[in-house]
């Protein structure tokens, strides 16, 4: 058996069995299966019950992650996520979209676009939020639920609404 056969099989095994184990006994048995699908996933991470994966060879996860239930992981253009990093429930992590830069042609016939997501460390997504291709989380940063990211956001920021918009510096509440 060939390394795409192999990966095919734990894709399967993943997709219809187990993400479908609840949370308290699942990850002991999906962490092992995802190392054989991610390209890394660091010590102590947890990914929880109905997790998508799409390209899960092109997503690294740092150490002690927490991915909550029903959440979408896009690798296709690839994604990294910091240490210590939450992803709250329902959220949507995605490197690629269709092009629509051709007004000559139907979008459904342009093709898509990939590209690389990097969420720093110590960072926290909110419920139900969107982040789409192109985009920097900086360490430290919160994204408030239901935020949909476009762009960057600095270290240490607070950002939250649809598009995503500074609400605060964390720093700025240290005296």
């Amino acid at each position: 058996m060939n390394k795409d056969q192999k990966d095919l099989i734990y894709w399967l095994l993943y997709t219809h069995l187990f993400t479908k184990i609840p949370y308290s006994v699942g990850n002991k048995l999906k962490v092992p299966l995802l190392k054989k699908l991610f390209k890394h996933i660091g010590l102590d991470s947890n990914v929880s019950t109905n997790v998508k994966l799409l390209d899960p060879q092109k997503i690294s996860i740092g150490n002690r992650v927490g991915i909550a239930r029903d959440v979408v992981l896009d690798g296709r253009g690839e994604l990294e996520i910091g240490d210590d990093t939450i992803v709250g429930f329902e959220s949507i992590i995605l490197t690629s979209t269709h092009n629509s830069n051709r007004i000559d042609l139907p979008i459904r016939e342009q093709g898509f676009f990939f590209s690389k997501i990097n969420i720093g460390n110590n960072v926290w997504i909110g419920a139900r939020s969107i982040i789409l291709p192109e985009v920097t989380i900086g360490e430290g940063a919160i994204i408030g639920a239901n935020a949909v990211v476009s762009k960057d956001v600095k270290d240490y920021t607070i950002v939250a609404g649809v598009p995503a918009k500074l609400i605060k510096n964390r720093k700025d509440n240290l005296k």
